[in-house]
């Protein structure tokens, strides 16, 4: 070997990343053919080609794990360049991609997994934290920014406006009493927003 020509890497674990991603992918095969109650840490171990320990530090158990891919799955529709969409659309295309995951074959699976889930319990709080509040921040980030870019009227409450659009939303997902419909949730916005927009001077 010459000087300065380093060695040869021997063969090892897959970086981090790669570890979680075909742990994530492992994950979502076995919902899809098992169901998410069928998962388990040992399988996602196995069909992944990496180690307990590896998924153990990206996730504290299999309920958890098995959130992780169900919300993974739709990631990429929301991947979009933020910085160049106006904020309004970037609100109505985020309340799209929710209605669209909220009646996907993964957000079924997520409800069977919280209907069988104690309402106190972690699995809960993570859907909570990492779902609900999550995304209520992010819609409330395009809305406050919609407000410093003219587009909507400085007095209007954000927080209450994403609130009573995504009240609309899990309201037809709870109640069934009427189908989640494409557009509904940019519907749900327009007519929140109605009498907040900047209005032409008489």
């Amino acid at each position: 070997m010459s000087k300065g020509q380093e060695p040869p890497r021997k063969p090892g674990r897959p970086k981090s990343a790669a570890a979680r991603a075909a742990a994530l992918q492992a994950a979502r095969a076995i919902i899809e053919e098992a169901g998410p109650n069928r998962l388990t840490v040992e399988a996602v171990a196995a069909r992944a080609g990496v180690g307990k320990p590896t998924i153990y530090r990206n996730w504290a158990n299999a309920q958890e794990l098995a959130m992780a891919a169900l919300m993974s799955a739709g990631e990429a529709s929301g991947a979009r360049d933020a910085r160049k969409t106006p904020p309004l659309v970037a609100l109505e295309r985020m309340l799209e991609d929710t209605a669209r995951r909220l009646t996907s074959r993964e957000g079924r699976q997520t409800a069977l997994m919280l209907a069988s889930a104690e309402q106190d319990g972690e699995l809960f709080k993570l859907f909570r934290n990492r779902v609900l509040l999550d995304g209520r921040r992010r819609a409330v980030a395009h809305l406050e920014a919609a407000i410093e870019a003219g587009d909507v009227g400085a007095d209007i409450d954000a927080g209450l406006a994403v609130d009573l659009v995504f009240g609309a939303l899990f309201l037809r997902v709870l109640l069934r009493h009427a189908p989640l419909e494409p557009g509904f949730g940019a519907a749900a916005l327009r007519l929140a927003l109605d009498g907040a927009r900047p209005r032409a001077a008489c």
